[in-house]
């Protein structure tokens, strides 16, 4: 026995197709147009019959030699009751020359259906292969299941779209929140400023050392001011892809000296510990990694309490990169921030300490890491602290 094709029995819509397949395994074979027609038929009916008792059976088309004769044959495989007598079966049985039906174990029936080819027609084992490839090439969806893949597609298309929708709305509600954070952290600074200004005019010519303080308290809101403005633009030109570099061949370990001696002017409030593998040269833009790493120290010392200690570290990876780290003793991130920290606009949810800042420090980090040809990442345990850490690439 050579088989042809295969086709399971679903549903009432695989008739059509059934009929379809008939047609064309006979006609590639040369059979007259009306055995063509009668055979298809006959297939047809019999799988009719088969469907409606059951779902689960399957057809398949083959050539058999039998006798010096080649036979075209259509055996169903059901679990389904049928004798060569059955009712349902005797439309099939005055088109076709032979029905028979055969029970198989433990509880399956076979229905055969015969047609004997012509002597006329040339049949061999190489005209059956290439007719087995020429019924694989078509269309092997029938209509049931193309219509079960199409409503697959829709529904993927629609779940889509519905996702694109949520991203869109929670997008909108993030750059909503965004608008509210940034008109606030922007008021606050400048409230201040108006408000030393006032008060320093009445010690101005009093108390010339009160007025000194009232301008330092003013340089420091005004400082505050300038770096929100400067995220907002560096945002800006990371979303226009015109954030631009300057690089130059520099040292790591010295280029990080200078950053942690300014940071320690700015925050008074903590300690800083270097910790350095030997030194590295690589190139870099120095203007824009100490933007990031001046950004993950104010991160660390945000986020921990007065008087511990932030540790700025470097470790050399066999020539290829230098990792550079930071570390803090602060409130550390719950498993759900560390999957969304370098998110734009993300802003860690603290109950217990409220901090200020657009929640684009870490994101603005990051795109400036990836602009290096770096990677950045996290490590945090709740309560006990977290390690900030980004790679930077040794190039010549």
């Amino acid at each position: 026995m050579y088989e042809i094709a295969k086709i399971n029995l679903d549903n009432e819509l695989d008739l059509p197709f059934i009929q379809k397949r008939a047609v064309a395994i006979a006609r590639y074979l040369g059979l007259s147009g009306s055995t063509q027609t009668t055979f298809a038929t006959a297939v047809t009916e019999a799988c009719r019959a088969v469907l409606d008792k059951t779902y689960n059976s399957i057809l398949r088309f083959s050539i058999v030699k039998a006798e010096a004769r080649w036979v075209l044959s259509a055996e169903i495989v059901t679990d389904a009751k049928f004798t060569e007598n059955s009712e349902e079966l005797k439309y099939a049985k005055r088109l076709i020359p032979v029905l028979e039906v055969e029970r198989q174990q433990p509880d399956n029936f076979l229905l055969k259906l015969k047609l004997s080819i012509p002597r006329s027609i040339r049949v061999s084992i190489a005209i059956i292969s290439r007719l087995a490839e020429h019924i694989a090439a078509m269309n092997t969806e029938s209509p049931y299941e193309e219509i079960k893949r199409r409503n697959q597609e829709l529904f993927e298309l629609t779940a889509h779209q519905e996702e694109q929708l949520r991203l869109s709305m929670l997008l909108n509600e993030k750059k909503s929140e965004f608008l509210s954070i940034a008109s606030h952290e922007l008021r606050s600074p400048l409230t201040i400023i108006k408000a030393y200004a006032q008060i320093g005019r009445t010690f101005a010519e009093k108390d010339p050392y009160k007025m000194a303080d009232y301008l330092d308290k003013i340089n420091i809101q005004a400082g505050k001011v300038n770096t929100l403005i400067q995220q907002l633009l560096d945002f800006a030109k990371i979303e226009n892809n015109k954030l631009e570099y300057q690089f130059e061949k520099s040292e790591v370990t010295g280029f990080i000296e200078e950053v942690v001696e300014a940071a320690k002017l700015s925050h008074p409030s903590h300690t800083f510990t270097l910790n350095f593998d030997k030194q590295a040269d690589t190139r870099f833009d120095k203007l824009r990694l100490e933007q990031a790493l001046t950004n993950l120290i104010s991160n660390a010392v945000k986020y921990s309490p007065k008087g511990t200690n932030v540790t700025v570290s470097t470790l050399n990876r066999n020539h290829e990169a230098v990792n550079i780290s930071v570390a803090d003793q602060g409130i550390g991130l719950s498993k759900e921030n560390l999957t969304k920290v370098f998110d734009k606009f993300y802003r860690v949810d603290d109950r217990n300490q409220k901090v200020s800042g657009l929640g684009m420090g870490l994101y603005i980090t990051s795109r400036i890491i990836q602009g290096h040809g770096g990677e950045i990442w996290v490590d945090s345990i709740e309560n006990e602290g977290s390690t900030f850490s980004f790679s930077l690439p040794m190039k010549a």
